[in-house]
């Protein structure tokens, strides 16, 4: 005897899909933990390599020209804020002569003159203009002579990035190598740990593929597909990784073909009961989908789509006079027939009579 399986009500079901998409997220997660500790296992060096391997004048030199620059830069903008206070400085003097000769001009007009500490003020201030002048063109002279060393010092700068440049060129393709095989390395630890777990997942599936763990095992297997798919993302070149996809994804469409051609070659018991159970709820045959006209739906006319729409028909007098056996008259399987162990018409191609549940067979077995 088959052992019946219980759909269970509409929140277990429900609750039962959370906790499988908790679960999977969470095996997910833990697997990317796994993921992220291997990624710390250290890989090559560049800037060790570079300073063990390019020659050291190159590397004195662009120290002392990096030092050289900053110092420069320093003392150019130094000189600069002077040259600022110096040219405020000067403009204050100048707007204080400026006053100081109106103040003469209008002393000369009115045929009178300047008081002694005007005069003393207006001479101070002519003198302290010239010398800010003098400053400022020497400020002016060394800005420039700064900047003078700043173009042959970046221009040195230039041509040893250029020098470092080619003697870094060999430096940087050994870097990339072992750059490389410390990926194909990341990667192998990755799968090491994934594989086996995706082979576990594949023993189970098979197994246990909709059985009562099902959820689990689909929660688990797709948590470690994922994580095995973004590994060979991170680590494969491209053109490697579209190939394996893209293989990977024929194999599983064409597995999926196979056992739905199987299927439909050789279904199983319970495939071919939720077909003929579907068919006999909508009236129509399970074999070749000829509407069933029997009892009160002897003369109706329906299709699919507007089966939904039929208005239910009374039925008048007995019952069991409209109930009797029933052959399709387009594909001739029978559809209802007498029970062997009550008599009464049951459905020929499900296992339950409905009226005393006796399964197909039972009369003649016992």
């Amino acid at each position: 005897m088959q052992t019946k399986r219980h759909r269970g009500s509409f929140m277990l079901r429900l609750m039962v899909f959370g906790f499988s998409v908790a679960v999977g997220v969470l095996a997910f997660w833990l697997l990317g933990y796994i993921v992220r500790d291997i990624d710390r296992v250290n890989g090559p060096n560049y800037t060790q390599m570079l300073e063990s391997q390019l020659p050291q004048e190159l590397q004195d030199e662009r120290r002392l020209l990096t030092a050289q620059l900053s110092e420069l830069k320093q003392r150019i903008a130094a000189t600069e804020r002077r040259r600022q206070l110096t040219s405020q400085t000067t403009r204050d003097s100048q707007q204080t002569i400026n006053q100081l000769l109106e103040l003469k001009r209008n002393a000369d007009e009115n045929e009178t003159s300047l008081s002694d500490g005007q005069q003393q003020a207006l001479t101070d201030s002519l003198r302290l203009f010239l010398e800010n002048q003098n400053q400022i063109q020497t400020l002016n002279a060394e800005l420039s002579s700064l900047n003078d060393q700043l173009d042959q010092l970046q221009d040195d700068q230039e041509e040893n990035t250029k020098a470092v440049e080619r003697a870094s060129r060999p430096i940087r393709y050994e870097y990339d190598s072992l750059l490389q095989r410390h990926q194909w390395r990341l990667a192998a630890y990755k799968l090491a740990v994934l594989i086996p777990l995706l082979l576990i997942f594949a023993w189970l599936f098979v197994r246990h593929a909709g059985g009562a763990y099902s959820m689990l095992v689909y929660a688990f297997g797709g948590a470690v597909v994922i994580r095995v798919l973004l590994v060979m993302h991170d680590h494969f070149p491209a053109i490697y990784f579209r190939y394996i996809l893209i293989l990977l994804s024929l194999a599983i469409a064409t597995g999926v073909l196979v056992r739905l051609l199987r299927l439909m070659a050789r279904p199983s018991r319970d495939w071919l009961v939720r077909q003929y159970r579907e068919s006999y709820a909508h009236f129509f045959c399970p074999i070749c989908d000829h509407p069933i006209q029997r009892g009160p739906l002897k003369f109706a006319a329906w299709t699919r789509r507007s089966l939904k729409k039929q208005t239910p028909i009374a039925v008048d007098g007995d019952w069991d006079a409209l109930d009797q056996p029933y052959t399709c008259p387009c594909c001739e399987t029978t559809l209802f027939e007498k029970c062997e162990t009550c008599q009464g018409v049951r459905h020929s191609l499900l296992p339950a009579c409905e009226k005393c549940g006796a399964g197909q067979g039972s009369a003649s077995a016992e």
